[in-house]
């Protein structure tokens, strides 16, 4: 599963990556994040068409809440999807086939057993690129309005199986417009592009108080000497 990442890389200082046509100002005043948890506001990529298409970045609550759901506590188990069902379940079908977006991170965590204990590593590109999380959006309304949400989907870990059997899709750039683009509804494409090869990635064992969320600082992401490391 993908359950807790970093997000620090201002999206308005890669431009050549996104290549963003907008970026609105709940994005732009996000403060750095080195400990993203669910249910909080992270940014997320979408692409509108209306005479054109324009590729933007929103903020978004993250747990997809199905326009159907009651109340928005079902997004907190909604953070993840997986792809071998995301086409057949009906709270992400939908989403698929229309609503699909790229959530940005720097790199993201994931706990490794160790007997009774866990070892968290931090996990990001090889090449030092920005990571493209494939997601899925959906609209909810309540008496206070509309809510944008968001989920993260998931696949059969192709690296680091050794840490966990499961790892978050992470599109290459080359892969971008095709999943983002709102006129392609061709669902067998769309589950096609989830089971591309993972980018190359790198882990590196951190310290544990990134288990807490209230510890959100750069030093989550800093390699910890040999001797701490469980295991």
């Amino acid at each position: 599963m993908c359950g807790r990442y970093a997000t620090f890389t201002r999206l308005d200082e890669q431009p050549g990556l996104f290549d963003l046509d907008l970026i609105t100002e709940p994005v732009l005043t996000r403060p750095p994040s080195w400990n993203v948890a669910p249910t909080t506001a992270v940014p997320v990529i979408v692409e509108r068409y209306d005479g054109g298409l324009s590729r933007e970045a929103h903020v978004a609550h993250w747990g997809l809440i199905p326009p159907w759901a009651k109340d928005r506590a079902i997004g907190s188990r909604m953070i993840n999807a997986r792809a071998e069902t995301v086409a057949e379940k009906r709270s992400f079908a939908p989403s698929l086939k229309k609503r699909r977006c790229l959530v940005p991170a720097d790199g993201y965590y994931e706990w490794k057993k160790v007997g009774s204990a866990k070892q968290p590593y931090f996990i990001s590109r090889a090449d030092g690129l920005p990571l493209a999380f494939a997601g899925l959006y959906s609209w909810w309304k309540d008496a206070d309005g509309w809510l944008l949400s968001t989920t993260i989907i998931t696949k059969e870990a192709d690296q680091f199986s050794d840490i966990h059997d499961r790892i978050p899709v992470i599109l290459d750039q080359a892969d971008f417009s095709a999943w983002l683009d709102p006129r392609s509804e061709d669902v067998d494409e769309m589950l096609a592009i989830l089971a591309h090869p993972t980018p190359d990635l790198s882990a590196i064992p951190v310290a544990k108080d990134v288990g807490r969320v209230s510890v959100d600082r750069p030093e989550n992401i800093e390699k910890i000497p040999d001797d701490r490391v469980i295991g």
